[in-house]
């Protein structure tokens, strides 16, 4: 992971709004591309214009020691600083726990992590980037987003032990005619069909709780997430074997439909 050997926190004028805002994007969501970050928060005129401030903006945070870089890139070296992924840095954790956005802990260099993991991260990262895209073109309201670990859910289980039921994302979105609330699964085709099954029976064991409703008075669907056509077609197999009360809970959709699905284009 490159980064800069700096430690200090930088002067309250060094870092803007933007600049602040960018931390607190990397505290929630870990990992964010240069792309992920230019469409949030560097918004502009033009393209180029967006794209030459991301570049500028990103710079002087890595040099600052408030971000770093991971050391593959989105599309190899050739993508150039377009294809930088960047997560927090000492300084910019430390900037993150004086924000309250990350808890207070001893700061330190992330190890490189893992390719798979890191792509699931930045999945999770794109659903709530187009979200927030689809809420400023006016496509839907976007009254609510949660990322990991808020959007977990602690409950009771059958046996009355303690659980955890862990989606990657919650949001609740809004039209002039529906407002809906969707816990997310971002599938990335890495998954046994057992683990599937295991994640279907949590979400069951969640509704039957009742702890949702309770407490927010719905219960969200879950919409899975699926990499290719291919995939979709298991996890709907998986969702039909459901038992038949409990089928409605789950949606299943190719990733690049997941907005138009959660402001209930198949209503």
């Amino acid at each position: 992971m490159s980064g800069s050997p700096a430690t200090r926190l930088p002067d309250d004028e060094q870092l803007s709004p933007r600049d602040l805002a960018v931390v607190a994007a990397l505290a929630e969501l870990k990992f964010l591309t240069t792309r992920q970050l230019e469409r949030w928060h560097y918004l502009g005129i033009t393209p180029l214009a967006r794209a030459r401030a991301a570049r500028r903006g990103l710079e002087r945070l890595t040099a600052l020691g408030v971000l770093a870089r991971l050391e593959r890139r989105i599309g190899g070296v050739r993508a150039g600083s377009a294809g930088y992924i960047y997560t927090l840095d000492l300084v910019g954790q430390r900037v993150a726990v004086r924000y309250g956005w990350l808890r207070p802990k001893r700061t330190r260099r992330l190890r490189e992590p893992g390719r798979t993991f890191v792509r699931h991260v930045l999945a999770v990262a794109e659903l709530h980037v187009r979200l927030i895209e689809a809420d400023r073109a006016g496509n839907l309201e976007l009254i609510e987003r949660e990322s990991e670990p808020t959007c977990w859910r602690a409950y009771v289980g059958p046996g009355g032990g303690p659980l955890v039921l862990k989606p990657d994302a919650f949001a609740v979105v809004a039209t002039p005619e529906l407002e809906l609330s969707w816990f997310c699964e971002v599938d990335r085709d890495t998954e046994s069909a057992a683990t599937i099954e295991r994640k279907l029976s949590a979400y069951i064991a969640y509704w039957r709780s009742g702890r949702e409703i309770a407490n927010r008075g719905v219960q969200p669907r879950t919409l899975w997430l699926a990499p290719t056509a291919r995939r979709v077609g298991q996890l709907g197999g998986a969702i039909a074997r459901l038992p038949e009360q409990a089928r409605p809970l789950f949606a299943v959709a190719h990733f690049d439909r997941a907005v138009e699905i959660m402001w209930g284009a198949d209503q």
